[in-house]
């Protein structure tokens, strides 16, 4: 006979009691005695214990490469801002994208634009130069002049240009003025958008074809939006006036044209492109590529559908011109696929150099990029 409780062990090696009247205050947890009987432990072989260690570690590994990679996908996922000069004349498929990026189906997810209208070419120019603006719509010609100055940008995109199958840029007189032709404007004032400029090589050009000088006249740099008024008041003979300023004068004022951008310049030109820095675009070619497919869309909804494009344009404020001067004026030519004209581009070039516009060449072919466009 036991003289006291008969003590078993369970499969675990547990104590068990045999029924009986509660032990107030016992705590089996809290004993310092040693359980009479061990539980039966399997360990496993070193070399197997080995494998758990090493496969915990590279699980914890994992683990935090995912959560890296989380977050990094998530800073990409960030829609690159683009800093986007731009101008007031025949770059309409550009305000489309800035005034209605609702239409655009990669803006807000792979980019967004922070765009600033520039007055005149010239200031655009300085401010891209200085690296205060990324992407830049402007003109052709300056871009290269700029480049045979070591001042390189790369065209990635075709907005408009200057040809017989389009607007021309002209240059109107008030209908009382006595200039009738190029001969008559030795002593004048000549209001142009800038130096150094589109407008500025085609009265060197339409000059030349007179024999004069840019030194016969005097050139007085005037915002477009600015112009009509300028001739208006007698501050400039004779003014430069690209669409849709153009229609606007000829509505408003009694004005004559005495010559346009083709007077001087027979050839097809680009007149205003888009272009980056070289290595701003490769940084964000997956973004720019996503913008590039934007503004092709928004080129071919401007060509396709002119009057519901310009009311919107209208709407939206970009452009302030009459309704009915601006539904039913002449347009520049563009190009539906954004392709830049690079053979255009030699030619004005190596017009420019002929000119002493400019003094030495660039490599125009180096300069331009169209893998960024939708193919």
């Amino acid at each position: 006979m036991s003289s006291g409780l008969a003590l078993e062990c369970g499969p675990g090696g547990e104590r068990i009691r045999s029924p009986g009247p509660a032990r107030i205050g016992w705590r089996p947890w809290r004993s310092k005695a040693p359980p009479l009987c061990q539980p039966h432990v399997r360990h496993l072989p070193v070399r197997d214990r080995l494998v758990v260690m090493v496969l915990g570690r590279g699980l914890a590994a994992a683990c935090l490469a995912a959560v890296l990679a989380a977050t990094v996908d998530a800073a990409c996922a960030q829609p690159v801002v683009f800093r986007l000069g731009y101008g007031g004349a025949a770059e309409e498929p550009v305000w489309l994208l800035v005034a209605k990026p609702d239409l655009a189906r990669n803006y807000g997810k792979a980019y967004t634009l922070d765009a600033t209208k520039f007055t005149s070419s010239d200031k655009r120019a300085q401010a891209f130069e200085a690296g205060a603006i990324d992407l830049s719509a402007g003109s052709a010609n300056g871009v290269i002049f700029a480049a045979a100055e070591g001042v390189k940008a790369t065209f990635i995109a075709s907005i408009s240009r200057e040809s017989s199958r389009g607007f021309s840029t002209g240059y109107y007189v008030k209908e009382s003025s006595p200039i009738r032709s190029v001969a008559d404007l030795k002593g004048r004032i000549v209001g142009i958008n800038g130096f150094s400029t589109s407008g500025h090589l085609w009265l060197k050009a339409a000059l030349d074809k007179h024999g004069l000088a840019e030194t016969d006249v005097k050139i007085t740099p005037v915002p477009f939006s600015a112009m009509q008024e300028s001739l208006d008041a007698g501050k400039i003979d004779i003014g430069q006036f690209p669409q849709p300023f153009a229609a606007l004068a000829e509505k408003q004022m009694k004005v004559r044209k005495v010559f346009d951008a083709k007077y001087g310049i027979p050839f097809e030109e680009e007149l205003t492109v888009l272009v980056g820095k070289e290595a701003f675009l490769k940084n964000n070619a997956a973004a720019i590529r996503a913008m590039l497919q934007d503004l092709t869309a928004s080129m071919q909804f401007y060509l396709e559908r002119p009057r519901e494009a310009r009311q919107l344009l209208i709407d939206a404020r970009m452009v302030r011109v009459l309704p009915d001067v601006y539904m039913g004026m002449q347009d520049y030519y563009r190009d539906p696929t954004l392709r830049v004209d690079v053979e255009a581009l030699e030619r004005m070039q190596a017009f420019q150099v002929k000119a002493g516009f400019q003094r030495k060449n660039a490599d125009v072919r180096s300069l331009v990029d169209l893998s960024y466009l939708p193919r």
